[in-house]
């Protein structure tokens, strides 16, 4: 009997030092999911499905699109309001989805223009 409750000790101490590991914070995991941006379209590329948007802050982020990103709206061209979202995985920003503003959403939504230094 007393050999059983030694195994139940120590098997509930690996069990309590289990937990506790798991919960450490050095093994957080970076946020990958979640993202977003709004903006105009600077660039396009279809040959390598990447786009470059804007912010009105001026700050550009590429973006990949993939066959599963959906976009919803009318043709994605330079100049084109969008707000999109992303993931970030290997280092890379994958578009999930695109949305295009239409004209009158847009012109009635101003964009700020760039600094002059971003130029």
């Amino acid at each position: 009997m007393k050999a059983l409750r030694v195994i139940a000790a120590v098997a509930a101490a690996a069990l309590l030092s289990a937990g506790f590991a798991a919960a450490s914070p050095d093994k957080e995991k970076t946020k990958t999911h979640g993202f977003s941006v709004s903006g105009t379209v600077a660039a396009a590329d279809e040959a390598a499905h990447t786009l470059v948007v804007r912010a009105s802050s001026g700050k550009e982020t590429t973006l990949v699109r993939t066959t599963a990103t959906k976009i919803n709206g009318k043709g994605l061209k330079v100049g084109d309001r969008v707000s999109a979202r992303y993931l970030e995985r290997d280092g890379k920003r994958i578009a999930t989805s695109i949305r295009i503003e239409p004209p009158a959403v847009a012109a009635a939504t101003p964009t700020a223009t760039a600094p002059a230094s971003l130029r």
